[in-house]
């Protein structure tokens, strides 16, 4: 019954998402964005579980909170706004809009491996749930946790595996390609098709591997600490979420403008 239960759930909640990408803006990130909110007091208190406790705030840990998630703030929204303008050559236009270029963004991945990773951090705890007894159990228990370095390191290299996936998911190097040979596009000193592909693929690695860089220091780094001060462990989840909220309201407005702008369109 409980199975049934959340998968009905969950067909409802996608059917809701698409009738609001269908007639509103914002998708299923409208969705997400009241429980993220609702779960910063909370994980900044009570943190994730799995080594992370609750934290008592004093005057000076609200200052270092406060500063901290202000550089949070805005270099995420500089690394979200960022991007790599490939310019494209189209051999039959000879005017001014002759020239284009094709944008990938740093964040490729949006903010989507902070939406997973904890998940799939948290598996094999679930699985040792059933197993009580034998060396999985006991290296779930002593190392798959945010207290020890063994943990840490697994996390943040769930954090890279997903950043690179969800880039390659969410880029589509290969459809890209074969819209550009369909459409006569070609970038400068690179053959259309497979040399399109790779060389889209390269560039695309190393934008992932900037913005894994940037996860990184904005998550590893409260964690690492966290190893000598407890109270710093859960501003990393705390910074994920800002993370997350960041980039759904970012794509909201971008879809808001369009809209305004597709409806106060006039020719003349």
């Amino acid at each position: 019954m409980a199975f049934f239960v959340l998968v009905a759930g969950a067909m409802i909640v996608a059917w809701m998402s698409d009738m609001i990408t269908k007639y509103g803006i914002g998708g299923s990130g409208v969705l997400i964005l009241p429980g993220m909110i609702d779960s910063i007091p909370r994980v900044l208190l009570y943190g994730q579980g799995l080594g992370s406790g609750a934290v008592f705030f004093t005057p000076k840990l609200w200052l270092v909170l406060v500063i901290s998630v202000a550089v949070v703030v805005i270099f995420t929204i500089f690394i979200n706004k960022a991007e790599l303008r490939i310019p494209l050559q189209r051999p039959f236009g000879q005017n001014d809009f002759s020239e284009s270029y094709l944008p990938i963004r740093v964040l490729a991945a949006g903010s989507m491996p902070f939406m997973f990773t904890t998940t799939v951090f948290m598996i094999p705890s679930y699985i040792g749930s059933f197993v009580p007894e034998g060396e999985f159990n006991r290296f779930v228990q002593n190392y798959v946790a945010f207290d020890n370095p063994v943990g840490i390191l697994i996390y943040c290299s769930i954090i890279v595996f997903l950043g690179y996936v969800f880039s390659f998911m969410n880029f589509q190097t290969e459809r890209l390609t074969k819209n550009l040979k369909k459409s006569g596009d070609y970038i400068f000193n690179v053959v259309p098709g497979t040399a399109t592909r790779h060389y889209l693929n390269q560039r695309l690695f190393h934008l992932s591997t900037v913005a894994n860089i940037f996860f990184l220091i904005i998550v590893g780094t409260p964690l690492i600490v966290g190893l000598y001060l407890p109270e710093i462990t859960n501003f990393a989840f705390v910074f994920a979420n800002i993370l997350i909220l960041i980039t759904i309201i970012d794509t909201t407005m971008d879809q808001f403008k369009t809209m305004y702008l597709r409806m106060h369109y006039d020719l003349l």
